[in-house]
């Protein structure tokens, strides 16, 4: 029986991905170069990626939910926010050249990672929100039409943003955050996913193999998640955002 030797090479590096996606985003900071090194053709590569993504994402969607660390008032607010400024996002890249986002990241990363790093102030409680929550109503819709539109623009490292913004804006603890952000995460990925397959730009006999490897490594990164809690996703997080950061340095956009 035949063995693909790239098959084989790429599903530890996806299962990494995967397990440190679940916890803190970022797995594409992974995947994308693993992809690029292996040799897929560009054209295909972003296709097969969000193809992959967007199945392992379920898997920890589901554990995340399962272990009831949604905040259903969040994500009924700031999903569709979030489409709709993913929409905006990907008209202003004919636009505005996309070194501009690139230096402001540069900028306001390691400021957002060093707050999250800070201990919160005694003021300032983490909790969950609640429809009359007046956080929910405010820095929600900002979250999701802020981050939707670099989500549509530029992408690399959503999912870290997404959990930073919402425990610094809506003051969620870093699992809920976490668990929200999945979920965000999840509808950005089908929607983008569904214009990858109507071009036909998805590898198939990779992608599908892939994805079980994925979804074997975003259950074990939110299970371990929800076993230890923030501090877990406050290491990782930082982890993530050191990539990110070493990400941009390597590829400039």
């Amino acid at each position: 029986m035949h063995v693909d030797p790239l098959l084989v090479a790429l599903i530890p590096t996806v299962f990494v991905a995967g397990f440190v996606d679940a916890i803190a985003g970022g797995g594409g900071l992974i995947t994308v170069p693993a992809y690029l090194l292996a040799g897929i053709p560009p054209t295909f590569l972003l296709g097969t990626n969000k193809c992959v993504s967007t199945i392992g994402t379920m898997a920890s969607t589901a554990r995340y939910i399962l272990g009831r660390r949604m905040v259903w008032p969040v994500v009924m607010v700031g999903i569709p926010c979030t489409l709709v400024g993913a929409a905006f996002g990907a008209h202003t890249v004919a636009l505005l050249p996309q070194e501009y986002v690139r230096t402001v990241i540069f900028v306001a990363l390691p400021i957002a990672a060093g707050l999250t790093l800070a201990p919160r102030p005694k003021h300032i409680s983490a909790h969950l929100v609640t429809w009359r929550s007046p956080r929910l109503w405010w820095s929600v819709p900002i979250i999701g039409l802020s981050i939707g539109w670099y989500d549509g623009f530029f992408g690399p490292g959503t999912g870290s943003f997404l959990i930073l913004a919402f425990y610094g804006l809506t003051h969620l603890p870093l699992l809920n955050a976490a668990a929200v952000g999945r979920l965000f995460n999840l509808a950005s990925n089908a929607a983008a996913l569904v214009t990858f397959i109507l071009h036909g730009k998805v590898l198939y006999t990779l992608a599908l193999p892939l994805a079980l490897a994925g979804i074997a490594g975003q259950y074990c990164g939110s299970h371990l998640a929800i076993r230890r809690g923030d501090r877990l996703v406050r290491g990782m997080l930082m982890a993530v955002c050191a990539m990110l950061l070493l990400f941009l340095i390597w590829r400039p956009v």
